[in-house]
């Protein structure tokens, strides 16, 4: 009897494991984009050439890309404390209704980063369509570009996350956790960059 609970807690693991392999990691490597984004081409593609890990997503903004431009700027953590122990793709959300504070970003700027001593820093800037940012760690290089295009008077907010991990145990385990923590954080911070500018354009 005893023999049988570990297959079964095997096979238990092993099917989770095949769903998110085989369904949900798919579906989140692409949220919200079609297959023009996610296979087009993005300034800051070549920063981490043959990356292990890429995931473009997107969403649409009712408000033109200016509305959006600050509130992408507030996710880059362009103010004392905005990026503290985040990762580029984890702004601080404001109040709604309140335009966010800390605008003026430029090349080489270095953004507050992790606890490891890494930072973002400012590689591309075009206001208010195109930001850039990388990180390159002793591990890993990790770039995040955002592309904001005009729709219908509304913006098309384009994110794409790419890691280039060393080959070695500490590259293998940065690559492991971006893959499973990238997606919600991301998620959440664009949805929070169209509640704010949204509410702010109204």
């Amino acid at each position: 009897m005893f023999s049988l609970v570990p297959r079964s807690l095997f096979r238990l693991a092993t099917g989770a494991a095949a769903g998110y392999l085989f369904a949900l990691r798919p579906w989140q490597l692409r949220w919200g984009a079609d297959e023009r984004e996610v296979h087009a081409e993005m300034p800051g593609d070549d920063l981490a050439g043959r990356a292990q890990y890429q995931a473009t997503r997107a969403i649409t903004v009712a408000a033109p890309p200016a509305g959006v431009w600050p509130w992408l700027i507030e996710l880059a953590g362009d103010r004392p404390g905005a990026g503290t122990d985040r990762p580029a793709s984890a702004p601080s959300a404001g109040t709604p209704g309140e335009e966010p504070a800390g605008q003026g970003l430029k090349v080489g700027d270095v953004l507050l980063g992790r606890n490891d001593g890494n930072a973002f820093i400012v590689e591309r800037i075009d206001p208010p369509h195109t930001l850039v940012l990388a990180m390159r760690g002793a591990d890993a290089t990790t770039t995040c570009s955002v592309s904001l295009r005009e729709v219908d008077g509304g913006t098309r907010l384009i994110f794409r996350t790419r890691v280039r991990a060393e080959p070695n145990v500490r590259g293998t385990t940065y690559l492991a956790a971006t893959d499973l923590g990238d997606f919600l954080t991301t998620r959440r911070r664009l949805l929070t960059i169209k509640e704010r500018a949204e509410s702010t354009h109204q």
